[in-house]
């Protein structure tokens, strides 16, 4: 499916605003706790006054609850270092998508425009783990994708990526393997926010 430029911007723009609006207007009380160690699991009040309990790490003095939260993604592009000179492959590839993060793992879904200007829906499930400094972190998302054969034909995949952290808001690299129609490998960008307290 190939959509012209200026809907795929719009829409892109879209979502980024609501991704930059989240992490603006998001309403904790946690972000008042300041925690030197993200090992131990603390009780806090949610955004509905109820206790909860979850993992906290702290970055750039404020204090984030990785677990039970909500975060949108938001994909940007591609780059196929391996492609052919003769392969066109679409390299702007707007979607969007949710993850839910429990402890130690969080379950993913959503959709974008594939290498090859063809609608594409995943879900599956993930684990990430900061490394060394709060603004680094690695992780795995494995599960299925369509869109990369002719009819809905659903694949199995398995992405690596790394996480760069920056307060709400993170940049994601991912290491994409060739799949389906598109046989080269490629790297993916994408931005995601934490919904925090709008949910």
């Amino acid at each position: 499916m190939k959509y012209p430029f200026l809907i795929k911007y719009s829409i892109f723009t879209i979502l980024i605003n609501l991704g930059l609006m989240s992490s603006v207007f998001a309403n904790d009380d946690t972000d008042e706790i300041k925690i030197a160690k993200s090992e131990e699991v603390y009780s806090v009040p949610d955004d509905h006054g109820k206790s909860k309990q979850g993992k906290f790490y702290s970055e750039n003095n404020e204090t984030i609850l990785e677990d039970g939260r909500l975060f949108l993604q938001v994909n940007i592009a591609s780059y196929h270092p391996s492609a052919d000179k003769d392969d066109d492959f679409n390299e702007f590839n707007p979607g969007a998508g949710l993850e839910y993060h429990m402890e130690g793992y969080y379950f993913a879904g959503g959709f974008f425009e594939n290498s090859i200007d063809k609608f594409s829906t995943y879900a599956g499930v993930g684990t990430e783990r900061t490394i060394g400094a709060d603004w680094f972190g690695l992780g795995i998302l494995g599960g299925i994708v369509t869109g990369y054969d002719s009819g809905f034909s659903p694949r199995l995949a398995a992405v690596p990526y790394i996480l760069l952290k920056n307060g709400r808001t993170s940049l994601k690299v991912h290491y994409l393997p060739a799949v389906g129609d598109v046989d080269a490998d490629a790297i993916g960008f994408a931005l995601r926010f934490d919904m925090g307290g709008l949910f």
